[in-house]
Order: C-alpha cells, then sequence, then structure tokens
C-alpha cells in the first residue's frame, strides 16, 4: 500500500510512519519539514504546506492518506482539493472531543456544532467543534472512502504533552506525591500511541470506513485511577527508585488552591464538573470489533519510563505541571487543614461529653 502522512514528524504521525514501514508499506510524509529532518529509511519526504503550497503533492497518487494534523475546515479543504482525486482512502484523526456530550458517545452519536465558528479559527476553546467541521469537510468529498478516528487521550513514548507521563515520572522521583481524593475507580480511559498507530494503519490497508472511537484500554479492570498508580509503583520498585507515598487530597480544597484540573494536575477531572462523569466512558465496541487491540498498562509506563533519564527542569512535557515547590505547599497546606479539623471535632466531642 502506498501511504502519505500528513504530518509524521512527531508522536502519532512519528508512530504511523514507524507502523506503516514495519508493515511494509510505501511511506510518503508531506509537511512543512520543522519538525524532523531525518526519517527512517524507505521514507519520501515532501516538504509543502497544506495551508497553501501543495505544489508537491501534484500528480501524485496514494492508496491512503493519514491526516494526523487536521485542525481546522479551512487547512482540511485546501488538503481536500489535492487529494480528492488522488487516493482510493483518506483517514482523517478526529478526537472525541468532537461528540456534543460525553455520556458514553458512540460514532452515531450527534457531534459538536460548529456554527458561528470561522473555517480558519485557531482558538483551542473550539477544537472539539472545529474537528467536527473537518470530519464532515472531508466525509462530503471522500464519502464512503472516509475513516475516521476518534481517539480519546493519547498516550506513550514522544508524548508532547506529558499528561499521563507525569505519573510514572512523579512516582519514579519517590517522596510524597499529591493525588486528587477520587473513588480509587473512577475510569480513566487512554490508549497507546504505537497501539493506535498500528489499528489506524491495519484498519486503512483492510479498506475500513465510517468513524470509530480508538479508546482503551480494553481490559477493564485498568483503566481507572487505583490501576495507573499501582502500575506507577510497581514500575518505579522494579528501577529501583526512592520510597513513595501517595497523599489523597481533597478536590474541593485543590479547587480552592486554584488547582487546574487536567492540566496543572494531569488526568484529574473534578467530579463537580458534569463532563467529568462521561469523559471517560467513551464506547470503544467498534474499534475493537475491527481489530484494535490495546498493550497492557506496564508496557506504556514502562516505555514513558525509558524517556525520564533524558528529561530536564525545563523541558516542555512539564510545563503547566505541579512543581515540586507547589506540591509540597499543597500537601502541607492539606495535611494542616485535616489536623485541625481532627483536633476541632475532638474538641466537640469533649464537649458533649
Amino acid at each position: 500500500m502506498r501511504v502519505l502522512v500528513l504530518g509524521g514528524g512527531v508522536f502519532l504521525g512519528a508512530a504511523v510512519v514507524d507502523s506503516a514501514l514495519a508493515a511494509g508499506h510505501d511511506v510518503t510524509v508531506f509537511n512543512r519539514g520543522r519538525s524532523r529532518r531525518e526519517w527512517p529509511s524507505g521514507v519520501e519526504a515532501l516538504v509543502g504546506d497544506r495551508r497553501g503550497d501543495l505544489a508537491p503533492l501534484r500528480g501524485r497518487r496514494f492508496d491512503g492518506v493519514v491526516d494526523t494534523c487536521g485542525y481546522v475546515p479551512a487547512d482540511v479543504r485546501a488538503g481536500i482539493a489535492a487529494l480528492q482525486s488522488a487516493c482510493e482512502r483518506y483517514c482523517f484523526v478526529s478526537s472525541v472531543s468532537a461528540y456534543a456530550s460525553f455520556a458514553e458517545a458512540r460514532e452515531s452519536d450527534p457531534l459538536a456544532p460548529a456554527d458561528g465558528i470561522a473555517d480558519d479559527d485557531r482558538d483551542l476553546a473550539h477544537y472539539g467543534p472545529q474537528k467536527a467541521a473537518c470530519e464532515q469537510a472531508i466525509t462530503a468529498a471522500f464519502g464512503a472512502r472516509t475513516l475516521v478516528v476518534r481517539p480519546g487521550l493519547v498516550v506513550g513514548p514522544r508524548d508532547p504533552t506529558g499528561r499521563f507521563s507525569h505519573w510514572p515520572w512523579r512516582a519514579l522521583a519517590g517522596g510524597d506525591i499529591l493525588v486528587p481524593d477520587v473513588p480509587v475507580e473512577t475510569p480513566l480511559q487512554w490508549i497507546d500511541v504505537r497501539d493506535l498507530a498500528d489499528w489506524i494503519v491495519h484498519a486503512l490497508a483492510s479498506g475500513r470506513a465510517g468513524a470509530y472511537n480508538a479508546v482503551g484500554p480494553q481490559d477493564g479492570s485498568t483503566g481507572n485511577w487505583q490501576a495507573l498508580l499501582e502500575g506507577c509503583i510497581d514500575a518505579s520498585r522494579r528501577r529501583g527508585a526512592a520510597p513513595l507515598r501517595f497523599v489523597p487530597v481533597g478536590e474541593a480544597f485543590l479547587l480552592a488552591q486554584g488547582v487546574a484540573p487536567w492540566s496543572e494536575l494531569p488526568l484529574w477531572l473534578a467530579s463537580s464538573d458534569p463532563s467529568a462523569r462521561d469523559f471517560a466512558r467513551i464506547d470503544g465496541a467498534r474499534a475493537v470489533a475491527a481489530g484494535l487491540v490495546t498493550r497492557p498498562l506496564a508496557e506504556t509506563i514502562e516505555a514513558v519510563l525509558d524517556e525520564a533519564p533524558g528529561l530536564l527542569d525545563d523541558d516542555p512535557r512539564r510545563r503547566g505541571k505541579l512543581t515540586p515547590a507547589r506540591e509540597a505547599a499543597l500537601i502541607g497546606a492539606w495535611l494542616d487543614a485535616a489536623a485541625a479539623q481532627r483536633g476541632a471535632l475532638a474538641v466537640v466531642r469533649g464537649e458533649r461529653r
């Protein structure tokens, strides 16, 4: 199969390139040449810009296109004009954020409306509606030749956000670790970038079409806070890390202290947020039936920890997360407040005797 990857320089795009090569396909990448200049043997690199400089694609034909970086309809439509008659199948990587509601979202559920949002609006507040609008533009152009993949949280090696990675890295450092005080069975969903890439290549080669929620893990016993934290403990111990202790801190306290859910304290969504109840309950059964397989959590954690020795304090993947000083201050304040509360209760109980 002749595969064109739009992007391909970082994270999912790079994983798709690796997966397609491993499966024996011919791979061409098209991007601006900024994030990556060296490619594996056998990769043809075309330099251009999907926003206007599409000349390198002129006259080319591909069996499949994987679009890993389409975000706004204006950019996507420019690519459509160049590729509509030049490929057999178009795979667009969208997001579960494209849904109007997360409530156990299935592929046939309504998408977020983009009414009133300009085609070239890049405000991240409009991320979901813009992804939905991209889906609609591509489906209108390619029809039954369209494959739409809606992943949730994509994690694993080379993740530029460091959201999932925060927890294995933090466990490796040891000491007192702040965690949100939520029920241990609170669900979490993620998919290892390598599993997602493998399935995208497989689905494209198999002629799959339509929309699929690419979420995991498929083993329900591992998709929760308890499994994640225990997995981090086990992996850190195997690597001889310093002793650690998880300190559960109340959600109301965290919010009162201005801790930003999801970004500053990764993967945590406050239970007072209505969307938090459904974000990790996306229905992935259709993709599983189409061959999606997710690896054990331990493998993902180990791959993330393999990157830890090269981390620096100013690593961009650490930015915006709890700093050691703020984490320690929050834990101290929480424990002091808890001790004061216990003291107040003891006084009240004493007065009642």
